[in-house]
């Protein structure tokens, strides 16, 4: 039986960890932003004629082409769907049985399928995109 400190302990360690890691991905982010625009800035000082609208352009390039993407929307759907299938398959076990498999794995299924619908929505939809970054890609 756990004693209530140990139950504080642990619900500050669910509460505080998801806290921390939003803060500090927030916070990389607003520094991201901070340095794109010093560097803009500079870029203007420098030489007042420059097309601010191409430099912004070049700077927010994706490094992913949209068929990656949604590739890896693939991979991730397959993989979540796979592990869910696999935590599902692992209660059946009488040696290992455990309701948190059976909760896990059909989360994991859920969002793996999700997954999936955005890779198949999104192939469907971005279509003439791919086909666009394609062709560009051809001419450079």
């Amino acid at each position: 039986m756990e004693t209530l400190e140990d139950i504080l302990v642990s619900l500050g360690v669910v509460v505080a960890l998801p806290v921390l890691i939003v803060s500090i991905i927030f916070r990389s982010v607003m520094a991201a932003d901070r340095n794109r625009k010093e560097i803009i800035l500079a870029a203007l000082e420098k030489n007042p004629n420059l097309n601010v609208e191409d430099l912004v352009k070049r700077m927010n390039k994706s490094e992913k082409l949209i068929k990656e993407k949604l590739l890896a929307k693939l991979q991730r759907g397959c993989l979540c769907c796979l592990m869910g299938v696999a935590f599902v398959l692992l209660y059946f076990f009488p040696s290992v049985q455990n309701e948190f498999l059976i909760i896990a794995g059909v989360a994991l299924i859920a969002i793996g399928i999700a997954f999936l619908v955005g890779y198949f929505v999104g192939r469907r939809m971005l279509a003439r995109e791919m086909e666009a970054e394609e062709q560009s890609m051809n001419k450079e």
